[in-house]
């Protein structure tokens, strides 16, 4: 299904996570201190990590890119699908 995969584009960062760059899913990364266990939201986890976390202020960032981000999902399922429906 395209809309789908347009979808799940939109959850995806071109710069990366801010202490990981390399993964650039904003839904899901293993985890900094959990080996490769899944890890939900790492951007905002990470920030708040007891150990060496940026805070409550750089989770806020996470999160409003986040709500961003799912707004824009939002849109792209709400569309019409192509043919008519």
């Amino acid at each position: 299904n395209d809309r789908l995969a347009f979808t799940e584009r939109r959850f995806l960062t071109e710069t990366g996570l801010p202490e990981r760059r390399w993964f650039r899913s904003l839904l899901q990364a293993p985890g900094i201190d959990d080996g490769y266990a899944p890890q939900t939201f790492p951007g905002v986890r990470d920030a708040l990590r007891p150990s060496g976390g940026a805070g409550l202020a750089a989770a806020q960032r996470q999160l409003d890119v986040l709500a961003t981000r799912v707004a824009a999902a939002g849109g792209v399922l709400a569309r019409e699908p192509h043919g008519g429906g």
